[in-house]
């Protein structure tokens, strides 16, 4: 059976009875989705107040310490951890002898130590202004954006200290002139970990669809189930509350073009999440809010929603937080590896009747490996099954080329049987079917060509005394034997 459905997904139980468990994220929504920090570049002129004549190489010009607060969009942060980020630098100089500088951001650390650089741009003039550009990685540093006072938001202290260069000329600066200016900003910024007032916000995504590939291999036919539980689990582990709905939650079979609406209360619900514990300052020590839903035969109508054989789930869904305001005083967190996210945890117990339920598989082909095949005068495939599953089945051989296209269809002309059951219809033994499968003239002017085989099987319950509960042990091996008369290339050696 873990040939049929991937066997990480199986489970048996203590009489080796089958379950399918499996667990798909429905919503991975990451804070920086909705706490965005936008761009922002910041301009700041060095002005000469009074003259300054004569000034030597090496001559301490003034420095520029202040505090900006950005607008970052209705959030107001008091600290942040940089996940990823640049900080651009661009100064530009009409000073006529090269000019030296430091640039520090007292209050932006990583293990320990402020970030400070230093740089230089050449001499330039009124007319011709001398420019240099820095660009620097913020990834891991800690921004305390609470400025110097410790007690705002979304303010950063930085100092910039110039002097003329020591290798430079000896220089004059009129007065009331901007003589040194100061370009820098955030780029593409992304918090690791964030805490502050992140607003009332609003988030939605409407068609979003997630790809459930489960039963993959099934490509038509119908699977009628005994029963189906599917877990839903809400999960927020952010600092801040909030409110989550799921408008709608949709079984999609691309195979069919079929869709199934759950029919469930959580589907158009508010669902109001408080926030989440930050015990121990780290991701791994959040205690999150959660709120789990059970979605059962006698609530819903989970079972046509499964029997639908989805390989993708459509949902349509909307995010507010905060709806209740600052109620933590500013005390908002987030962590960027605990996103808020809604998990869907499906339990299918392995008892179910089939209906030309079709599954696929593809093997190499090869007519001769030491050889070139020229032609193919005549043959036969003898298909001899073993069959330890309690269905029967109708098989397809279908020849593949290199490029995987179909270059001819063997229909197997007779039923695999199903094997006896005993009184608890389970299997008493597998039971070997042999068939000879005639090859055609037209198949054998390609099976030179051909270079893998898809098996197309179809699984029947058709005769069988209601459910059947499948086991570990279950299985069924195919053998493909082919007999031919065949013409070989001459040997190029």
């Amino acid at each position: 059976m873990a040939d049929l459905i991937a066997d990480s997904l199986l489970t048996a139980d203590a009489n080796g009875v089958l379950r399918l468990k499996v667990e798909t994220p429905l919503i991975d929504l990451p804070l920086d989705s909705i706490l965005k920090i936008p761009d922002t570049t910041i301009s700041k002129g060095f002005e000469a107040f009074g003259n300054f004549n004569d000034l030597p190489p090496g001559f301490n010009l003034p420095s520029l310490t202040e505090e900006t607060q950005y607008d970052l969009d209705g959030l107001a942060l008091r600290a942040i951890k940089v996940r990823s980020g640049m900080l651009n630098l661009k100064v530009k100089s009409v000073v006529e002898t090269a000019v030296e500088f430091e640039y520090l951001i007292p209050l932006a650390t990583k293990f320990g130590s402020s970030f400070s650089s230093t740089g230089r741009v050449e001499a330039g003039s009124t007319v011709d202004t001398a420019f240099a550009e820095y660009q620097f990685d913020l990834t891991n540093y800690s921004l305390d954006l609470r400025g110097l006072g410790g007690t705002g938001f979304n303010t950063l202290a930085t100092s910039f200290i110039v002097k003329t260069a020591e290798d430079g000329d000896t220089v004059s600066i009129p007065g009331g002139s901007t003589f040194l200016v100061l370009e820098y900003g955030f780029e593409n910024l992304v918090p690791d970990y964030g805490a502050g007032y992140f607003g009332q916000q609003n988030s939605s995504s409407e068609n979003e669809t997630s790809e459930l590939d489960v039963l993959n291999r099934i490509t038509e036919g119908q699977m009628f189930l005994d029963s189906v539980t599917i877990g839903l689990k809400v999960t927020n582990p952010v600092g801040a509350d909030a409110r989550f709905s799921l408008d709608q939650l949709s079984s999609i079979n691309t195979r069919t073009n079929n869709i199934i609406d759950l029919d469930h209360e959580i589907v158009g619900t508010d669902v109001l999440l408080t926030r989440a514990q930050d015990i121990s300052g780290n991701a791994e020590g959040v205690i999150p809010s959660i709120v789990n839903y059970e979605v059962n035969n006698s609530n819903s109508n989970i079972i046509d929603f499964i029997q639908n054989l989805p390989d993708q789930l459509g949902f349509t869904f909307g995010f507010e937080l905060n709806p209740l305001g600052n109620v933590s005083g500013g005390n908002d967190f987030f962590y960027y590896d605990r996103p808020f996210e809604a998990l869907m945890d499906i339990d299918i117990p392995l008892r179910a009747t089939l209906d030309n339920l079709t599954l696929v598989d593809t093997i190499n082909w090869n007519l001769s490996e030491s050889a070139v095949v020229e032609s193919v005068n005549s043959g036969t495939f003898t298909v001899i099954a073993k069959n330890g599953l309690p269905l029967s089945a109708e098989i397809e051989l279908i020849l593949l080329d290199e490029f995987m296209s179909e270059i001819g269809t063997l229909v197997v002309p007779s039923t695999i049987s199903a094997p006896s059951l005993d009184a608890d219809r389970k299997v008493i033994a597998p039971i070997e079917t042999r068939i000879a499968v005639p090859v055609s003239e037209e198949l054998t002017e390609v099976l030179p060509n051909a270079q893998m085989i898809r098996i197309m099987a179809r699984f029947n319950t058709a005769g069988q005394p209601g459910l059947i509960e499948f086991y570990d042990t279950y299985a069924i091996d195919l053998k493909i034997i082919g007999n031919f008369n065949i013409n070989f290339a001459p040997s190029s050696q």
